[in-house]
């Protein structure tokens, strides 16, 4: 969109949930407009503010910006990092997409792969920004501005939480704030024009989206629920159990394990590796919605926002201990320590492990809550590094000392932690591809940044509280269903993964992993000896397994474009 004024021009991916009022507050500076959209609104914004209109935008976003007068690129994405940007350096400028793989072929960006992104890789399963799979390709951090103008380049950040502020607050105050909040979260996201539902899962946090849905719509809502055979990973149940208390026009489906041709188009989207299986079941979801809806609301977020994990689930004597630790070791340290304690197998170790991440310093389980995939010692054989290998402690230690400076509890530190590197590198990049291959835009009203700075502020027996996670949002969700419920065991949104890969995807397995040029430049004798300890002596390489054939559909997509 052009601005006729100034001749600014913008290109806009994404929603501003807040553009109406945000047009008032234009309108009576004097500004005109000349459509209904939102991204006429930045761009008033822009002309009256500069960079720091992006305070005033309430949304998920990626955006890059021509200030004509200035002769600068100007580009930004949103607080959480719910939309991706993804860019190149060139000579003479920069090129920019949302997703990886088209930007991988322009002819002014090199293909070299990036040794550094497969370690991470193969760590986390997924890259982390600013690293993509291409060397010259980086991915702009959430809550980041660019700029690119005669005398550089340069990247800022613009908005962090941090937890040490908290608020003097009653129970139920803080349970009223935090429906007040999300009722006005979800309310903002309805605002549409095209048909409208929610991905209902059955767990807590899509359940009360879509609750709170019902309460502010005028018909029922439509929601879209997906399944499995395999009772260990089924909730359609419970999903069919929210529908009917909500009064939803409901559509659950059964997902097959007929899957090994959905992989290659996976493999495309996502435009490199990316190693979480739970990617299927989003993209069967996303399509089932897409037939009926245009836009679909979900419960991403919920987990970080008030600690819904195992790691978080504290005992009030194990948080009054690890309180009670003065902080003597520094980040670089502590990560050292976790690194260490990862790989320990003696009984002894582990029991040592045991008593320093449950009484010594907790949010060293977010550090190594990616050990049980191509760890530290496995993966320097896979990778044959031969020593020297620094980059995951840099990693992890810059994100724990980040953790550690705006953070004061374990909890509240795992929180800041995990909103910085698995919510955006893993869960929001999963949805996004999953939903917008298919044309579904996917609304998070968790993730909305008032509601996630409401909840940094509140005490942290508001979040864990005996053992138990997500407490203020599990006691709001008993307003709306039945105790039993709120607080039956937590499932996820997880695959047979085991079973799929011994039985119906065990040829494409087979088949990938034993290709040299599919897992190339990985060492063989390693990725061997994993897949027969797999399919032959019961050993449950599943996660492993699963990383690496993605890695091969990826690649083997890249040598078909290039062939």
């Amino acid at each position: 969109m052009l601005d006729p004024e100034t001749g600014n021009c913008i290109v806009f991916n994404g929603e501003i949930y807040n553009f109406q009022a945000l047009r008032r507050e234009c309108e009576a500076a004097g500004d005109r407009f000349r459509s209904q959209s939102d991204t006429e609104v930045i761009l008033a914004l822009y002309r009256r503010h500069g960079v720091h209109c992006l305070q005033k935008l309430r949304g998920m976003f990626a955006f890059a910006l021509w200030d004509e007068s200035r002769k600068r690129v100007f580009f930004a994405r949103d607080r959480v990092g719910k939309k991706p940007l993804n860019y190149a350096l060139v000579d003479g400028g920069i090129v920019f997409c949302s997703e990886i793989d088209p930007l991988a072929r322009h002819p002014d960006v090199s293909r070299d792969m990036d040794i550094e992104a497969l370690e991470l890789y193969l760590q986390c399963q997924y890259i982390p920004a600013p690293w993509t799979i291409y060397q010259q390709i980086r991915k702009l951090p959430p809550a980041h501005y660019g700029l690119l103008d005669r005398d550089g380049f340069r990247i800022e950040q613009y908005w962090n939480v941090d937890y040490t502020n908290k608020v003097r607050i009653s129970e139920q105050d803080a349970l009223d704030g935090l429906e007040e909040k999300l009722t006005e979260a979800v309310r903002l996201r309805m605002i549409t024009d095209v048909p409208l539902g929610a991905l209902l899962s059955g767990g807590v946090d899509s359940s009360i989206v879509v609750a709170l849905m019902a309460k502010l719509s005028g018909q029922p809502v439509r929601t879209f629920s997906i399944g499995f055979r395999e009772e260990a990973f089924n909730e359609l149940p419970f999903a069919q159990q929210a529908a009917d208390i909500c009064g939803t026009a409901h559509h659950p489906e059964i997902v097959e394990d007929d899957v090994a041709h959905l992989l290659p188009r996976m493999a495309q989207h996502y435009g490199e590796p990316f190693g979480d299986s739970s990617a299927v079941p989003s993209f069967f979801v996303c399509q089932a919605a897409r037939r009926h809806v245009t836009v679909a609301m979900n419960g991403d977020g919920g987990d970080e926002l008030l600690g819904g994990y195992s790691r978080y689930l504290l005992s009030p004597a194990k948080m009054r201990m690890a309180a009670a630790i003065p902080d003597v070791f520094s980040a670089s340290q502590l990560t050292a320590l976790a690194t260490r304690l990862a790989a320990v197998t003696s009984i002894p170790a582990r029991v040592i492990r045991k008593l320093v991440t449950e009484f010594g310093w907790p949010e060293l389980r977010s550090v190594n809550m990616y050990s049980g995939f191509w760890d530290d010692r496995i993966r320097s054989r896979l990778l044959r590094m031969k020593g020297g290998a620094d980059l995951l402690p840099r990693w992890r230690t810059t994100w724990l000392k980040g953790a550690m400076a705006h953070a004061d509890s374990p909890v509240d530190r795992m929180l800041w932690y995990d909103n910085r590197t698995y919510l955006p590198g893993d869960l929001l990049v999963k949805m996004d591809i999953a939903s917008m291959h298919c044309g579904l835009e996917t609304r998070s009203p968790l993730l909305d940044h008032e509601v996630i700075e409401y909840c940094a502020a509140l005490p942290v027996r508001y979040k864990v509280n005996n053992g138990a996670g997500k407490y203020l949002l599990k006691k709001l969700t008993e307003r709306y269903f039945p105790r039993e419920f709120v607080h039956r065991r937590k499932m996820g949104f997880g695959i047979p993964v085991a079973g799929w890969l011994r039985g119906p995807l065990r040829p494409l397995l087979e088949d990938t992993l034993r290709s040299a040029q599919a897992m190339e430049p990985l060492d063989r004798s390693v990725i061997d000896h994993t897949l027969d300890e797999f399919l032959n002596h019961g050993v449950d390489h599943s996660s492993r397994l699963w990383a690496l054939l993605m890695y091969g559909a990826w690649r083997r997509h890249t040598m078909a474009v290039q062939a």
